[in-house]
This record gives C-alpha cells, structure tokens and sequence, in this order.
C-alpha cells in the first residue's frame, strides 16, 4: 500500500473519529482502514489514536501531524490533476494584464503560438490599466507583462516575482524625407526640436527623458502623449512628429508597409525596453500560466 493511501486513511479517522466511518469515507473495508493506521503507527514509531470500545480520540501527536498529512495529500490531488490538464490540453484560463507595447508586440506573436500549442486555453487580455501591478497584487488578473523599469518603482514589488523576458533598443522613427534628412549635420537635438509623440504608459517616462535630457544637453523636448504605438507611428509617417519604437516594431512596420512610410533615424538612444512577466510571488504559477510564459518566450 502506498504511503498516500496511509496518509489518506489517517485523515478518514482522523475527520471521523471512527475507524467504521472512516473505512466508508475512503471506501475500503474497515480491516483495511485498521491496518493502514497500525502500517503508519509502525512506521512513525508513535500512537496516533487512543482506542476504546466506544470511541477513538486522536492523540496530541497525530493532531500535530494532520496539517502536514493534508498538505501532502492535496499536493498529490493537484498534481494529478494538473497531469491529466497537461495531458487533455484542457488548461482552462487565465486573465492577463499587460502594457500597451507588451499587447502589440509579445503577446500579440505568443497568442499566435498558442493557438497552436494550447488551443484549449481561454485568454483574456487587459490593457490600459492604471496599474497593473495592482491588479495582479489585489488578484483582478493571474499574470502581468510589464516593463522592468516600471516594476521596480512599484509599491506592489516586494510581493511579486518578475520573469525577464525580452529587452531591445528603442530607436527615434520619422517620416521619409523629414525635415532633419536634408541637413548636412544631423545632430540629436535638432530632430528633437520637433514633436515627439510618445506611446503613454509604455515607458518610465522619469527615466526616459532623462537619458534625453543627457544626449541633448538638457533641451526640453516638445511631446505628444498616446496610448499606442500604432497611432504613433501614423503620426510619425504623416507628419514632422518623431516618435519612439523598439528596433523590431519599427523594422517589421517598413518590412510590412514598404521603406516610403517611416524611417529609424541614425541616432542611437542607448534606451532599452525591458518587458518581463510578473506573477505573484507566493503563488506557484498554474499550467495555464506556464503555458502562456512558454508562447510568449519563444522568439
């Protein structure tokens, strides 16, 4: 007889403080409940139940043991049926909170690899939140994809745990045949002597101009706020608006819409977007939201 089927008849007496009515809870003869208790006594080395004609009164011992024997049988409930999850494909679903840049461009190609690995899986994405990280700390989502920077000033930090997952430089994007294209001396600052528009809530925005603020010499840079990289580069390409965009966005935006609708502009940032997948740290993450990690990884 496994350890666990010991375990198991340990709690049905324990529960029923009866070996007959613990013998029906766990469906076996009450002989075999009695030598499943004796097995574990044996093995233990110690009591765990007072037995009289009339009744059976756990001992100090085995009241001190039940919390564990539970713990180690719901472990083992919940592996089987996380094995039987894996095996069916059937993972449920899972609500996920994410930054605008995270939604248009990792979760965007890892959804589409789910589809094929896990077709079963329901996801729900939500973006635009005020705070993702209180969402997920407060329980309104089971996975967040943030941007690190941001992560590391949150309050909420100290009880998540956040998973990088993909950093790449940002790079300025204008139209073709900007204004700045046709002078002989490209500098930083007078490109950003135009407008800027910025995707709102996708970056630290402290630490983003910052940086700017060092590369031209401390110019305060005129700015649009938006709450997508999409519209931001429709403005970039139809207008003497510069925007910001990670390197991959910016390139598959000229592979998908031909070189004439935007540029990257020669001048390195030396900004890096870091997105990462935060989950709260106390939680083990479920099959639904390892197999979400996974798509999303693989790049």
């Amino acid at each position: 007889m496994s350890e666990l089927r010991l375990l198991e008849h340990f709690l049905a007496v324990y529960r029923e403080q009866s070996f007959r009515a613990g013998a029906e809870q766990a469906g076996v003869s009450q002989s075999t409940i009695t030598k499943s208790i004796q097995r574990l006594e044996a093995q233990l080395g110690v009591r765990l139940f007072n037995r009289t004609t009339r009744s059976v009164e756990p001992t100090d011992t085995a009241r001190q043991l039940v919390v564990r024997a539970e713990d180690v049988v719901n472990a083992a409930g919940s592996f089987d049926q996380e094995a039987k999850l894996l095996a069916s494909g059937e993972l449920g679903g899972i609500r996920v909170g994410a930054i605008a840049l995270a939604a248009e461009t990792l979760i965007v190609d890892g959804l589409a690899r789910l589809a094929t690995s896990h077709p079963k899986l329901e996801v729900e994405v939500v973006v635009g939140s005020s705070d993702v990280y209180r969402d997920l700390a407060t329980g309104s989502c089971d996975v967040v994809i943030g941007d690190e920077a941001n992560f590391s000033t949150s309050p909420f930090a100290p009880s998540l745990r956040m998973t990088p997952l993909h950093s790449e430089s940002l790079v300025y994007v204008h139209r073709p045949n900007h204004p700045t294209s046709k002078r002989k001396t490209n500098k930083l600052a007078h490109l950003l002597s135009y407008p800027l528009a910025i995707p709102s809530r996708y970056f630290n925005e402290n630490q983003l101009f910052a940086a700017m603020a060092l590369q031209t010499g401390g110019q305060d840079t005129p700015r649009y706020r938006l709450n997508s990289l999409s519209a931001c580069l429709m403005l970039a390409a139809t207008t003497d608006v510069v925007t910001l965009a990670p390197r991959s966005v910016a390139e598959q935006e000229i592979t998908n819409n031909g070189p004439g609708t935007i540029e990257i502009a020669p001048f390195a940032t030396d900004i890096n977007i870091r997105l990462a997948m935060v989950t709260v740290a106390k939680n083990t993450p479920s099959p639904a939201v390892r197999a979400f990690q996974s798509a999303i990884s693989a790049r």
